[in-house]
């Protein structure tokens, strides 16, 4: 065989590798970089798999649609196909078959994400990484993904390829804990700054085919240079920033807590949103220990708003010392019990307690609501406290609240009467039920006992309390904990007539050999309360196989909670571990840190639900009026300087070209690469409505522009003021041309603010089929 058929049979040459690649790992990385920081939304680390598995899949896959020459329309599809197996795979695998999505698969999304938009107005960072905020976290880390590559490389633009990202940072800066702040601001701003440096080093090495040379050192410079300064920069803010003197002051526009006529705010979630999965997940983890001369419920706060999907509270609490302001006031006979409590895994701002407490003793700064018998701390987290609390705790007889009769009028409960529509059927029920009941405590107690006849405890309920939810555990499943318990008995109770509510809690735990109760998460539970006229709020008990120590009088029914060895089966022996209902954190709640109450429920009449959604229109319209604002200048400022840099007249008159071009450019008529200027020249009129005096004045500025750039000798003075007078025709003719919007677009398109090194170079490069322009000195 010749050496001239071995050339002709060899292998074809291996493609060209990608100039992009590098920027695309730099802008995956400010992707994850964003990612990771929505760590600060949640209150551990399960969020970090499926979002940084999401950055990376949907970067790579927008790359890999780029080098199949894949249009847009053709890889978003992908790439949104992509994101939903990846959430299936980290998010619901067991619902796949052989890791391909099935119908289960769309079924437990959907679901996760009903739950989640419910739930998403009373839950506060950092909450439980529940499915459905982690699905609509893949969801829009891959949309931020898609969006961010498309700039980059699609329309080669830096600055809008940075927003997608910058938003996922913007929306944790709004919403998330304050914990890690530091770190996640410092992560995304080096993440931010490498992006910068790569991209625009890329895009230069890839145009300036001409300046080979000079570009690799260029290149050099930008990445090193650029490295240095913004180690220095992003070391100044983090590190140096928060020792500035006065950065510890209060903020001048305190917008995350106050409303501006008050003190602050601070809302948790509803303890009944992910109960079933501190139940299931964290059942054998001890919360706290309490040592008490007598067991009882150990509790948290009431829910006094339902909204047809979840209960939650609307409650203001004021700053106390030892004492206790009184609450309810009842004519039963009270037991006093003194409680010592540490906790060590609790993660709230709640303080458990036993009802109607009446002092508290070694903790600082805690606030109470009288009405709920609510404590309350400052503090993002109770965990490491111990305190006393000295509670009465009422004892009526079955006797008396028997004798009791309806709550008065004048008394203020319409709040614990309110209900949204609810079936008819579930209101026919519980008039069914109390028909022949003729007192408000023998209603309750009619209602407690049906429960307990009729109905099956089963931590593999389907969580949710609307409409179905309610009719389906009523009248068919009969099945559910005690989250479906409270939440039906409160409801029916209103739908007679009866004040009630929800309280959230723990059963006792398990007496150990140290005097102390041991409670765990297989204790957390809610119950019912029902307000009976002269003896306020009284227990009642809706879930089977439970019963509070020291209630038996008036409930019948005797101690019970749940086994250690099986959450769902009672014990009646002395407090040993409890009913299987924990909240992740209570409900919505407002902390005055001054001396004054507020009150903040997500749908009481002192805090709208659309508070958060408010707050973050608000931070957009900030955000689009500062845009408003910068763009514009900043454009401005780019013009001037580069105006103040053209070294001679033939350099100002390049400028006015390339300043022609680039408002061509934002009129959606961009030169195209192989085109020489007097090419754009001609192509320009028929794609845009010049008229006939911008085409003119175009025209005379190509030619001016080419013989600045190509001509031996300098243009004069003239030549100057002509170039210039033609670019202003340009640009009016193409502003007359153009509607209202379309001139907000041009006047807001941050496209122009790009990096620039020496304007001749840049100059250049835009004229790719010419010969470099000459160095000439000044004149």
């Amino acid at each position: 065989m010749t050496a001239t058929g071995t050339s002709a049979s060899a292998a074809p040459p291996a493609p060209a590798p990608d100039p992009t690649l590098s920027a695309t790992w730099a802008l995956t990385l400010l992707t994850a970089a964003a990612a990771v920081g929505m760590g600060r939304l949640f209150d551990d680390g399960a969020f970090f798999l499926p979002f940084t598995a999401a950055a990376f899949s949907a970067h790579w896959l927008a790359w890999a649609c780029r080098r199949l020459d894949l249009s847009l329309p053709t890889a978003l599809p992908l790439s949104m196909l992509g994101m939903f197996l990846v959430a299936a795979w980290v998010l619901f695998p067991h619902t796949t078959a052989y890791g391909i999505p099935w119908s289960g698969t769309w079924t437990a999304a959907s679901e996760a994400a009903t739950e989640a938009l419910r739930s998403f107005a009373t839950v506060v960072a950092p909450a439980p990484p529940a499915k459905g905020f982690l699905l609509a976290g893949i969801v829009g880390i891959g949309v931020a993904a898609v969006l961010a590559d498309w700039a980059a490389f699609r329309v080669r633009a830096l600055f809008e390829a940075a927003i997608p990202s910058f938003t996922l940072f913007v929306f944790t800066a709004v919403l998330g804990a304050d914990n890690h702040r530091s770190w996640s601001v410092a992560g995304y701003l080096a993440a931010l700054l490498l992006f910068v440096l790569v991209h625009q080093a890329s895009m230069v090495t890839e145009s300036a085919s001409w300046f080979a040379s000079r570009a690799r050192g260029g290149v050099g410079a930008l990445v090193q240079g650029g490295a240095v300064l913004g180690t220095v920069a992003v070391f100044a803010a983090v590190v140096l920033g928060p020792n500035v003197p006065g950065s510890g002051a209060e903020p001048v526009i305190s917008w995350r807590d106050t409303d501006g006529t008050g003190p602050s705010r601070r809302t948790t979630v509803s303890p009944l949103v992910d109960i079933r999965g501190r139940l299931v997940e964290q059942s054998t983890v001890e919360l706290f220990t309490v040592q008490s001369n007598q067991p009882s419920y150990w509790r948290l706060t009431s829910l006094d708003t339902f909204d047809g999907a979840i209960w939650q509270s609307n409650d203001s609490y004021r700053p106390v010392d030892s004492r206790l302001p009184g609450g309810v006031d009842t004519q039963a006979a009270e037991e006093a019990v003194i409680q010592d409590f540490t906790i060590s895994a609790l993660s709230s701002i709640w303080l458990p307690a036993a009802y109607r407490p009446q002092r508290v003793d070694g903790i600082d700064n805690v606030s109470f609501n009288a009405d709920t018998g609510s404590l309350i701390t400052r503090t993002d987290t109770t965990d490491g406290y111990s305190y006393r609390v000295e509670s009465a705790l009422p004892r009526p007889t079955a006797a008396e609240l028997q004798q009791a009769g309806p709550a008065l009028v004048g008394r203020d409960l319409s709040r614990y009467l309110d209900l949204p529509p609810i079936p008819t059927r579930v209101q026919r029920l519980a008039a069914d039920l109390t028909r022949n009941a003729p007192t408000p405590y023998a209603k309750a107690k009619a209602m407690q006992d049906w429960f307990h006849a009729n109905f099956a405890y089963d931590l593999k309920a389907r969580a949710g309390h609307d409409g179905r939810a309610l009719e389906r555990f009523l009248f068919e499943t009969r099945r559910g904990y005690c989250e479906q318990f409270a939440g039906a008995f409160a409801v029916m109770a209103r739908a007679i007539g009866l004040p009630a509510r929800v309280a959230v809690g723990f059963t006792p735990g398990e007496l150990g050999e140290d005097g102390r109760y041991h409670v765990r998460g297989l204790n957390a539970h809610a119950w019912p309360e029902v307000y009976i006229e002269d003896y306020g709020w009284t227990y009642f008990e809706a879930t089977p196989g439970r019963g509070m120590p020291g209630a038996q009088e008036w409930t019948g029914l005797p101690p019970q909670q749940a086994s250690p060895d099986n959450p769902s089966v009672a014990t009646t022996s002395p407090p040993t571990t409890a009913p299987a209902e924990q909240p992740t954190t209570p409900s919505t709640a407002n902390v005055p840190e001054e001396d004054t109450s507020v009150g903040t429920a997500p749908l009481g009449e002192e805090r709208s639900p659309w508070r958060t959604p408010l707050m973050v229109g608000a931070l957009a319209v900030l955000l689009g009026a500062m845009w408003m604002i910068v763009v514009p200048l900043a454009k401005q400022q780019r013009r001037v300087r580069r105006r103040a840099a053209a070294p001679d007249t033939a350099g100002r008159v390049l400028v006015a070209w390339a300043e022609s071009e680039e408002a061509l450019a934002a009129a959606r008529v961009p030169r195209r690469p192989s085109e020489t200027i007097a090419e754009y020249a001609d192509r320009v009129p028929a794609a845009t409505a010049l008229g006939a005096v911008g085409t003119a004045a175009l025209h005379d500025l190509a030619r001016d522009a080419a013989a600045a750039g190509y001509g031996a000798s300098q243009p004069t003075a003239e030549v100057v003021r002509r170039a210039v007078a033609a670019a202003a025709a340009v640009e009016r003719a193409l502003h007359d041309a153009a509607g209202v919007r379309e001139r907000w677009r041009r006047a807001l398109d941050p496209t122009p603010l790009v990096p620039e090194g020496d304007w001749r170079e840049r100059l250049s490069q835009r004229l790719p089929t010419l010969p470099a322009l000459p160095r000439r000195k000044p004149a």
